[in-house]
């Protein structure tokens, strides 16, 4: 069993603060976090907005604002909910939310953070800080079990992939962003995984699941081969 010491996860907003905070996940996920880094990993986090970022952004959609301005919205609620994972956290991480991948110099205590620029999801951001800070692993932890061929909530015919190459995904998932849009991966993210090559998991946001990945064990689900 090989462990990934070296990992980054994106922490899907649907699981953090979704419908409401989720105060019970983000405290154990932060004793699963304060474990793996007594057993030496070094672990970055990227969390999302979750709903309170997609109430926002439609709120501002429909007052005319531009979808640059959205997502600045969207922005400011994923560096809110990294930081109830810091405070959870405590020690254990730095205090400080980075606002950019570049402010990234040291990797001593656990990064978390949120959405960096307009354009780029959190999922985006996870896959540009696992390439700066040569991970050996990104773990999507979302609301779904895997990758499907169509959205599993709305399909149940869909298939589920246990592994899929990232040619295959990138067919998948388009080329479209828009503000708030909620999916698997998005566009940008999967071309930065195939041009850095980075060994990526797509799994359940539950404790066990996420621990397993890491320790490169049965995480039940979908492996994208690059």
């Amino acid at each position: 069993m090989v462990r990934y010491l070296k990992a980054v996860l994106s922490l899907g907003g649907s699981i953090v603060a979704s419908p409401g905070i989720n105060l019970d996940f983000i405290r154990e996920f932060a004793s699963l976090v304060t474990k793996l880094r007594r057993e030496g990993y070094h672990l970055a986090i990227v969390v999302g907005g979750g709903r309170v970022a997609r109430e926002y952004i439609e709120a501002a959609r429909g007052l005319g604002a531009s979808e640059s301005f959205c997502d600045e919205l969207g922005i400011l609620a994923t560096r809110m909910n990294a930081r109830l994972v810091i405070a959870a956290l405590g020690n254990e991480a730095y205090e400080h939310v980075p606002e950019s991948i570049e402010e990234i110099e040291e990797w001593d205590k656990v990064i978390v953070m949120g959405g960096t620029t307009p354009g780029h999801t959190t999922d985006a951001v996870a896959a540009m800080l696992a390439a700066r800070l040569g991970a050996e692993l990104l773990v999507n932890a979302t609301n779904v079990d895997g990758v499907y061929s169509d959205d599993p909530k709305k399909n149940p015919e869909a298939k589920k992939y246990e592994r899929i190459s990232v040619e295959e995904l990138i067919k998948l998932v388009g080329n479209e962003h828009r503000a708030g849009v909620s999916a698997i991966l998005d566009p940008k993210a999967v071309r930065i995984i195939k041009e850095h090559r980075i060994k990526t998991v797509v799994v359940k946001g539950e404790l066990q699941r996420i621990e397993a990945a890491l320790r490169g064990g049965e995480h039940r689900g979908t492996e994208i081969e690059v």
